[in-house]
């Protein structure tokens, strides 16, 4: 009877699956039932979780993910075995992640109706999936029903050589929905009373889409619902410096609704500063009530921190008792400091000042550039010039505010070279009425600039010592350099518009905004 039993069992068909759904999010190891095939370098696909780090997966806190190395990858991340049947397991869709726009990444989906082996995917559903590099994913979806009656194995294929990272999340095989979901949805702006947010169409024609949303930690089916016939919206009536999360799904009409995408979370924005002079010294050990930090892609996670001396002790702060400073071990890390949202609509001349000191170490030097966004949509430009030369002791710097708007921003970008931090303390946002356009330009009397607006000669009057004279665009490029002990400039070959002057003395960096008739 025993003999007979195990011969019946050694007889038995294996079990595939039928529908199934994969977030990776049960444990570090890939899930039982799924292969990893390695057949290139040592780098292959595995788990990675983003708890407590600056970009999220899908859904939940995990994704299956392939890195980058400097030899090839041949790297097969590949399905249980499916049995395609109609109306049950004949859709396959995921979500995917191309890291880094300047190293893209991308994959093959490809067919084996044998066994999981790297050999046998000789059919290729689809040859490149290649999202769009960046911190979102996008969902792909493919027509199974010609594998009906057949049982098979989904491969994903990674061949790429010295890229970044590529991930997978919710993989799922099940019936062709009557109605799809969006994807791809993103937050595109924050303001304090709303946010805009966008998705990618439902591949079903003619969807329509509802958003859900409510406060962080709300129950899906208690929050307010908004619609949008186009693939974005803006959610209205938000409360300042509060979490929200939300979903988005399709309305197919008579076909019904698509399943709710993952949750999405975003957190509002202070209200804008309207009451000038705005200042900030860094006096507690936390970053600033509505200050806030932004990633640089290939930045790395570092943070700005609030110092009560630099790397050295060489710098103390010019404000006591602390300071911003950033300052890490890897070059190349890059971080934002942002200030709080500014209405500056209302100011004549818009001015932000701030003493800055970046002390070196065997000759490296960390560095600073200013940015700006007139509206929180627009891409960040860089103001002022870049800050990449040693200043042992504070340097006070002063640069007018171009495109003067309602919900203004403005960040501190730092770069760390290994050196002694870049530290910046005594922020202010002030009218400075003493630098408008007229015939005499003046910065707290150290400087005088005139005439202003001017055709040919700029005259310069300073009792103090000059360093450097340099011209600007608005949006920080370098058009001239002047000999430092220069007291006229003649500007006469510039073209007719503003420009930024820029005069270092002595603990002084002031720029100047001038008018070229």
């Amino acid at each position: 009877m025993r003999r007979k039993l195990l011969l019946a069992l050694f007889a038995m068909p294996f079990i595939a699956n039928a529908q199934f759904t994969q977030n990776f999010d049960a444990g570090t190891t890939i899930p039982a039932g799924w292969t990893v095939l390695n057949g290139g370098d040592t780098n292959t696909w595995s788990i990675v979780d983003y708890t407590g780090g600056n970009i999220t997966a899908y859904s939940g806190a995990n994704t299956v993910s392939i890195g980058y190395s400097s030899t090839a990858h041949d790297d097969y991340l590949v399905t249980p075995a499916i049995t395609v049947t109609a109306g049950v397991s004949d859709f396959l869709s995921f979500y995917a992640r191309s890291r880094d726009p300047l190293y893209p990444e991308t994959i093959s989906v490809r067919i084996s109706n044998t066994t999981p082996t790297a050999g046998a995917f000789t059919t290729t559903l689809a040859a490149s999936v290649a999202p769009a590099s960046g911190p979102n994913f996008y969902r792909y979806t493919y027509n199974l029903t010609s594998y009906v009656g057949q049982t098979i194995y989904i491969g994903f294929h990674s061949a790429t050589t010295d890229k970044f990272y590529f991930d997978l999340d919710d993989i799922s095989v099940g019936a062709i929905p009557a109605c799809d979901a969006p994807s791809g949805v993103t937050v595109n702006s924050v303001l304090s009373n709303s946010a805009n947010v966008s998705w990618t169409a439902s591949p079903t024609a003619g969807a329509t889409y509802q958003i859900e949303y409510g406060p962080t930690g709300f129950t899906q089916g208690t929050g307010t619902v908004i619609t949008s016939s186009a693939t974005s919206a803006t959610i209205p009536n938000l409360t300042a410096a509060t979490g929200y999360q939300f979903y988005v799904r399709s309305n197919c009409g008579t076909n019904g609704f698509s399943s709710w995408t993952a949750v999405k979370s975003f957190t509002t924005t202070c209200t804008p500063v309207s009451s000038f002079p705005y200042t900030q010294n860094f006096d507690t050990a936390t970053i600033p009530s509505c200050w806030s930090n932004e990633a640089v892609t290939g930045g790395g996670t570092s943070t700005w921190a609030y110092v009560t001396a630099n790397g050295n002790s060489s710098i103390t702060p010019k404000s006591a008792p602390r300071m911003a400073e950033f300052r890490t071990t890897t070059a190349g890390n890059k971080a934002k400091l942002l200030l709080p949202p500014l209405n500056i609509s209302a100011l004549t001349t818009p001015q932000l000042r701030f003493s800055l000191a970046n002390v070196n170490w065997f000759g490296d030097v960390d560095e600073l550039r200013i940015y700006y966004k007139a509206n929180p949509s627009d891409a960040w430009t860089q103001i002022g010039s870049s800050y990449t030369t040693e200043n042992a002791a504070w340097l006070d710097v002063s640069i007018p505010l171009p495109n003067k708007s309602a919900n203004y921003t403005i960040a501190f970008e730092g770069t760390s070279n290994w050196a002694r931090g870049i530290d910046v303390d005594n922020v202010s946002v002030v009218d400075a009425s003493s630098l408008a356009v007229n015939d005499v330009t003046r910065n707290n009397a150290d400087v005088r600039v005139y005439p202003n607006p001017v055709k040919d000669v700029l005259n310069i009057n300073s009792e103090k010592k000059l360093n450097s004279i340099e011209i600007f665009s608005l949006t920080g490029q370098l058009i001239k350099t002047i000999d430092k002990d220069a007291r006229q400039v003649n500007v006469s070959d510039l073209s007719k518009g503003v420009y930024l002057l820029r005069v270092k003395s002595e603990g002084k960096d002031q720029s100047f905004k001038i008018v070229k008739d």
